[in-house]
């Protein structure tokens, strides 16, 4: 793994979790909380995130394996994930596949709110899914392995830090900077799903290579 697939990993992995839409859903579901109760909710939340992440990485490819489901076939299913994701984040809206005003009314009714909605699916969605179990299965050396473990750890370690800090922020960062940044992150991750979804298909079809 070189440099520029770890760059690769690591801007595909910021843009699906989408730091600053993610960071506007956490202030939404937390804004009748106090700040140290919001605060409580990242630490949790940052700590699901790293965890949900690191097994993926290691034991997403074997339960793949156990589904009996190729990666050719899971790489292609994830690019359409990405194209729809992108598309909806194009728009400036947020992807029903991450996250519905359902999961919003739900969330009222828990008692926690870091696991489920927020770390799951709000951040680590089906995308973000995507591009880790097919990182792991590029990628499947132990040293690897421990590499993408260790830039999921400072990727949640990230996200942690600006849900820690997200109603100062909040303040801080207009709703029009954030429709833009996720426009421009919409036009990446769509580029990126293009680029799945052909090699997908080749694995799938290798007479197309």
């Amino acid at each position: 793994m070189n440099y520029a697939d770890t760059v690769k990993f690591l801007v595909a992995m910021i843009i699906m979790m989408n730091p600053l839409g993610s960071l506007s859903i956490f202030l939404q579901l937390t804004d009748k909380f106090k700040l140290a109760h919001q605060r409580k909710i990242a630490i949790t939340c940052g700590l699901s995130i790293t965890v949900i992440m690191v097994l993926t990485i290691w034991i997403g490819s074997q339960l793949l394996n156990l589904m009996g489901i190729t990666i050719a076939s899971f790489r292609f299913a994830g690019g359409i994930i990405l194209l729809l994701t992108g598309l909806s984040m194009l728009q400036s809206k947020e992807s029903p596949i991450n996250h519905t005003p359902e999961d919003d009314i739900a969330a009222e009714e828990r008692n926690s709110i870091a696991v489920v909605p927020l770390a799951l699916p709000v951040i680590i969605g089906p995308g973000a899914i995507s591009t880790l179990v097919i990182a792991s299965n590029d990628y499947p050396e132990l040293m690897f392995k421990s590499w993408l473990s260790l830039l999921c750890i400072i990727l949640a370690f990230g996200m942690f830090i600006l849900l820690y800090y997200g109603a100062i922020i909040g303040r801080f960062v207009g709703e029009s900077v954030m429709k833009v940044i996720t426009r421009i992150m919409g036009m990446i991750i769509m580029a990126i799903a293009v680029g799945m979804l052909a090699n997908g298909l080749v694995g799938l079809i290798p007479a197309l290579g």
